[in-house]
């Protein structure tokens, strides 16, 4: 009887052996395959879970925003109506138009606003001129004496249209040339000028003029309560103006303050948000991220943007790859670093 083949063996054998080597790129393709289906659906959650934090987030932002914003026109109408009490009905309007432009519906700023418009139209009644008398002829007595009493005259109709610009002069002229004549309206007549100057300059970019008029007016009689408080917001705003680009910090606080009781006031609240952001481009200039991120998150909240959106996520990837590194004998570091008022606002 003849042996098997060896050759024939051998063959099966490699046969078996290319089976096997086979199989193995196809399971090396499935696993690949599953791990990608498995990866697939891993980031397919995350992006559902982060797309959903995102969405709530933002709407938690809207939230805060209507909120805070609803506190500030609230706040304005019972300012306006506390105006209307102690007898500032401009002021009170002042508040008014600003809550309308903000909330044009606003029904409780509608019904005020008309309450406020007829005190202030009772307020500028105008003072009873004299009739002009024709001057007694054959005495220069009263010749001289015609000379004041038109000029008061003329004076009078030109408070009464609040033409403080060219009643002033004609008034301290008036005073000089004739200091006894009709001396308390005069004085009551300059008075009222210079409140309605220093109440127009100091709505203005002339905040400085607007505040000498008002010192002037305070020397012949006491300020009414409107005249004070515009007076406290243009020092907050002299404040405010010296540390903007400065030492951002301390210009948001006064601008804040400014913001929260006149937010009609020198374009405060706009005031505000450019000091947050200049802040935060402070901490951020020195890579100071976790505070600049609060910084900006404040001011997001306050009003997004998307130049803002940008430097609030740089600051929040930076503040998360931040580590606090320990030094021995020192306290550890918190990631913020002192304000200098070297670096230049943003």
């Amino acid at each position: 009887m003849m042996e098997p083949i060896e050759p024939d063996e051998r063959a099966g054998e490699s046969t078996e052996g290319e089976v096997t080597a086979a199989r193995r790129p196809r399971l090396s393709v499935r696993l690949l395959g599953l791990l990608l289906v498995i990866g697939s659906v891993v980031l397919a959650t995350y992006l559902v879970v982060a797309y959903f934090a995102f969405e709530s987030g933002r709407a938690l932002q809207v939230e805060q925003e209507t909120t805070a914003r609803t506190e500030q026109i609230n706040r304005q109408v019972e300012l306006a109506r506390e105006d209307l009490t102690e007898g500032s009905p401009h002021l009170a309007l002042t508040r008014l138009d600003w809550v309308l432009t903000q909330d044009p519906g606003n029904p409780a700023a509608q019904a005020m606003r008309a309450e406020a418009e007829a005190a202030q139209g009772a307020t500028r009644t105008p003072r009873p001129t004299e009739p002009p008398e024709a001057t007694p002829e054959g005495t220069l007595e009263a010749a001289a004496e015609g000379e004041p009493r038109a000029e008061l005259q003329a004076i009078r109709r030109l408070v009464a249209a609040e033409q403080w610009e060219e009643a002033l002069p004609l008034l301290l002229a008036l005073q000089q040339r004739f200091p006894d004549y009709e001396r308390g309206e005069t004085d009551q007549l300059l008075y009222d000028t210079y409140l309605g100057l220093g109440l127009t300059y100091v709505n203005s970019d002339k905040v400085e003029i607007g505040l000498n008029y008002l010192t002037q007016a305070e020397r012949l009689g006491d300020l009414p309560q409107e005249a004070q408080d515009y007076r406290l917001w243009a020092d907050l705003y002299f404040q405010a103006v010296a540390y903007s680009g400065v030492n951002w910090e301390i210009a948001s606080d006064y601008w804040s303050d400014l913001c929260a009781v006149a937010p009609f006031y020198q374009d405060s609240c706009a005031r505000f948000q450019r000091a947050l952001i200049g802040w935060g481009d402070q901490f951020a200039y020195y890579l100071d991220w976790c505070p600049a991120q609060r910084i900006y998150q404040q001011a997001w909240n306050r009003e997004p943007t998307e130049t803002l959106g940008a430097k609030l996520g740089e600051a929040r990837a930076g503040c998360a790859a931040a580590t606090p590194i320990p030094i021995t004998g020192t306290e550890t570091l918190t990631g913020t670093a002192p304000l200098t008022p070297t670096e230049p606002g943003g």
